[in-house]
C-alpha cells in the first residue's frame, strides 16, 4: 500500500474493483484491485485518516480523520460530494445503512451521529460510551451496535434509543455488530475476547 506507517482503515467497493485506505500520512489512497496499481490520492485531510467506507450502492465513499473531518466523495469520479461538520473529536468509525441513504460515524467524546445523504445534514446524534465510542455497526433491520471504552457493547434503534447495554467487557470493548438476521449481537474486547449474545 506504499504507507511508511500503520494502515489504519480500509474497504472494499462493492463491485470488488477498488480499495481505498487511510493511514497516518493524511492521504486517502485509492488501488485497483485487479494489479493493485495506485489509482487516486485524495490530499483534502488535515490529520490522519482513521474511517473510510463505500456506500452499499457503490454511488459514494465516505472517508474521516482524527481531528473530526468528514467527508463524501463521489465514489467512481472522487469528485466532493459533501463535507459533514459535527465531530470535535477523532472519528473512529462508520457504517451506512442497507440502503445508502444515511450514514452512522462514531467519535472519541463518545458519540454516534447520523446523516442524510439526500440533504448532506446531520439527522439524529446522541452520547453513546463514556470516554469514546470506538465502533459503529448499521444491521439489515436499521438498528445498530456501538462499541466503547467504557468496556461496553450497547443496541439501539433507528432513532437512537438504547435497546439494551450488555455486560461490561474485561476491558475496551472495540467492536460490535449485529448478525445479518439481527438475532445476536457480536462484540469485541480489546483483552483479545468475543462474545455472543442472543
Amino acid at each position: 500500500g506504499e504507507s511508511f506507517d500503520a494502515v489504519l482503515t480500509a474497504a472494499i467497493s462493492p463491485d470488488q474493483r477498488m480499495l481505498v485506505t487511510g493511514d497516518p500520512s493524511r492521504l486517502v489512497k485509492v488501488y485497483s484491485i485487479a494489479d493493485g496499481s495506485l489509482q487516486h490520492r485524495i490530499k483534502k485531510h488535515t490529520d490522519w485518516v482513521t474511517a473510510v467506507s463505500y456506500s452499499p450502492d457503490g454511488v459514494l465513499l465516505a472517508t474521516a480523520d482524527r481531528a473530526g473531518n468528514l467527508h463524501i466523495w463521489e465514489a467512481e469520479s472522487l469528485a466532493p460530494f459533501y463535507t459533514l461538520e459535527g465531530h470535535k473529536a477523532a472519528v473512529t468509525d462508520m457504517s451506512w445503512r442497507s440502503d445508502s441513504n444515511v450514514l452512522a460515524t462514531s467519535d472519541e467524546e463518545g458519540q454516534v451521529m447520523l446523516w442524510d445523504m439526500n440533504s448532506g445534514s446531520r439527522v439524529k446524534n446522541w452520547g453513546a460510551h463514556n470516554g469514546g465510542t470506538l465502533s459503529v455497526a448499521f444491521a439489515q433491520n436499521g438498528q445498530l451496535v456501538t462499541a466503547g471504552r467504557d468496556k461496553q457493547v450497547k443496541h439501539w434503534d433507528q432513532g437512537g434509543k438504547q435497546l439494551r447495554a450488555f455486560e461490561s467487557l474485561s476491558d475496551v470493548a472495540v467492536d460490535g455488530d449485529l448478525t445479518y438476521d439481527a438475532n445476536k449481537v457480536i462484540g469485541a474486547g480489546w483483552a483479545g475476547e468475543t462474545y455472543v449474545w442472543n
